[in-house]
């Protein structure tokens, strides 16, 4: 009922004065614990509807209740602080949804074989519509070991929404709480999180613009790849990295040359738990730096991995803007594209153009790194728009 919404959006004011950043709406399926069919009550309780909703049934509205909840929340939340974005939580909600909030994927448990399942489930999720979901990492109901978590973390790297969650009376699960060398690992998960932030981030104004997912079938490399479409343990980040977690086995890899490469100087073939992350021929990667928060985070200052094709070509792209409010809805941003191309005498020239957007507060520097079987050969920081490289 457009009433009730009203209502649940005006508590908001208070809630948001207090300093939150963002909101998490739970057991919103609704859930009955007693008495309800299959968790919830039952099929045939009557919905009033309104505002445009004919009345009808639990059957009908079970899962609409949570969208027109998080649509109520944005609402609310953008009344209370309107020159800031919201973000939302949801654990249910409804084709469109993803117009207000983000999404996870529920209770699930402290198992290898969940941490498996999670991967085809947020692949389906991004299919569907929603390209902001994660499971809780880790696992929320049963006792994480310590070798899980190691796994567990080194992956929700990837994942769009990366979140470690356990229920309250689990063994405690956060990174620390093991041995010194998982705490490492996890150390090692999240600073690669971190220094992908600008990919990330133009991936995500690339999901809102387009609908296309963040986190990807391998088969988006090739639809045509008839024996991609059921790989349910490697996938893309994006289009041009593959993310092929350790525990993976008999992995199907898309035609063409994709490099290893290394974020934060870990080595991913003899770490235990780092999954393999490759970048494809013909592409630049954008890097930001190892930051301790996103409130450090600056797209100032960038590390370009680039993989070159058979032709000495490759291209890559960026989106910034100020991290904050709707500026950017009236031009406030930056569409920048990378492009390396051969030139004379063993040399290779590169150019950062923009492509649209009117931010004119970004003085980018950048190093280029040029990915090579052996490793990597980076150049000299630069704020030239176009510099010629000798060729590794």
């Amino acid at each position: 009922r457009p009433e009730t919404r009203h209502w649940w959006a005006g508590l908001y004011t208070d809630f948001m004065a207090t300093g939150i950043d963002g909101v998490w709406n739970d057991m919103n399926e609704p859930s009955v614990f007693s008495g309800g069919e299959e968790g919830t009550m039952p099929s045939d309780s009557k919905h009033r509807g309104g505002g445009g909703l004919p009345a009808g049934s639990h059957l009908r509205y079970h899962n609409v209740y949570g969208q027109l909840m998080v649509q109520a929340s944005r609402e609310g939340i953008l009344k209370a602080n309107p020159a800031k974005r919201p973000f939302i939580l949801s654990r249910s909600n409804f084709l469109g949804g993803q117009k207000y909030a983000a999404t996870w994927t529920g209770d699930n448990q402290s198992t290898r074989e969940h941490m498996k399942l999670s991967i085809p489930m947020v692949l389906t999720m991004g299919l569907s519509g929603q390209p902001i979901s994660g499971p809780d990492v880790g696992g929320f109901v049963g006792n994480c070991t310590p070798n899980l978590l190691g796994h567990w973390m080194a992956l929700g790297a990837f994942y769009p929404f990366y979140r470690n969650h356990s229920d309250k009376e689990t063994v405690r699960q956060e990174p620390w709480a093991f041995t010194k060398a998982i705490e490492q690992s996890a150390r090692v998960s999240l600073q690669r999180r971190y220094r992908l932030l600008p990919y990330l981030y133009t991936l995500t104004q690339e999901a809102a613009t387009t609908g296309i997912p963040i986190m990807r079938p391998l088969f988006f490399a090739d639809p045509t790849a008839i024996n991609l479409r059921d790989e349910e343990q490697a996938f893309l980040l994006g289009d041009i990295l593959m993310v092929v977690p350790k525990w993976a086995t008999n992995v199907k890899y898309p035609v063409g040359t994709w490099r290893n490469i290394s974020l934060v100087g870990e080595n991913s073939k003899t770490d235990a738990y780092q999954p393999d992350v490759l970048l494809k021929e013909g592409s630049i990667l954008p890097l930001g730096q190892i930051i301790q928060s996103t409130a450090d985070y600056s797209a100032d200052s960038l590390t370009l991995l680039v993989s070159l094709d058979a032709n000495d070509q490759a291209k890559g792209n960026l989106y910034h803007d100020a991290g904050e409010g709707f500026a950017y809805q009236n031009g406030q941003f930056l569409i920048r594209d990378f492009n390396i191309q051969r030139g004379e005498s063993n040399t290779l020239i590169f150019t950062a153009t923009v492509r649209s957007g009117q931010l004119s507060t970004v003085n980018h520097r950048y190093r280029v790194g040029i990915v090579k079987d052996s490793g990597v050969v980076y150049t000299e920081w630069t704020s030239e728009a176009m510099v010629k490289i000798l060729r590794p």
